[in-house]
């Protein structure tokens, strides 16, 4: 007998890819709203309109519906931070450098939310960073590699002064805007969607600048 169809997906051809990014979708959304506390297999079906059972046909359990769920929401937002990512050369350093500590922030505010949950689970933290970095393509963390990259290239082009330290400024940067994330999230949210007005960014784009120019 053929597996009862979930009625909330309609007639998708392909029903179980369907389902699967359905369930993928949905605890994607109760983790952005409510973390990993409380959040059970039953909660996850319930707001899918699906059966209890029938997430286990496509997840070896919660656990591993939740490291898909994360490990596909982080790699959209890395991917539209390489593409939102300031191009190098393409307005003064001062201006690349708020719209990278900007986007930073942006990433920062809306990863951390979903992740925070984890810190409690060094086991599906580990899992996470594996499914992440599983290519060799993916092995730097994600934004890093694209922070450093940004900053490589405005140094080869004369905007950074040869005697900085790359990824010194490139540590500065990501740890100074993931921990204002971690710390307000909120907070971090507003800034990236509103940089000229901001001090915090104002603040730290003004010391990059000053460390950074030759």
């Amino acid at each position: 007998m053929a597996p009862r169809r979930a009625r909330v997906l309609g007639e998708q051809p392909d029903h179980a890819e369907a389902l699967r990014r359905h369930l993928i979708s949905v605890t994607q959304r109760l983790l952005s709203a409510h973390g990993l506390s409380g959040l059970t297999t039953r909660s996850i079906a319930r707001e899918a309109q699906v059966a209890d059972g029938v997430l286990y046909n496509h997840f070896a359990d919660k656990d591993d519906l939740v490291v898909s769920a994360l490990s596909e929401r982080l790699g959209d937002l890395g991917e539209r931070f390489a593409q939102e990512c300031p191009r190098p050369g393409a307005q003064d350093l001062r201006a690349g450098l708020t719209a990278l500590v900007v986007q930073c922030r942006r990433f920062g505010a809306e990863a951390f939310p979903l992740v925070a949950g984890l810190l409690g689970r060094p086991d599906l933290v580990h899992e996470l960073f594996a499914r992440l970095h599983a290519t060799d393509d993916a092995a730097a963390p994600i934004i890093w590699r694209d922070v450093l990259g940004f900053l490589d290239a405005e140094q080869r082009l004369g905007a950074l002064s040869d005697e900085v330290q790359v990824e010194a400024v490139a540590a500065l940067i990501v740890g100074a805007t993931q921990l204002g994330a971690l710390r307000d999230p909120a907070a971090a949210a507003a800034a990236s969607s509103d940089r000229d007005e901001d001090p915090g960014t104002a603040d730290l784009v003004t010391v990059l600048v000053r460390a950074c120019h030759p």
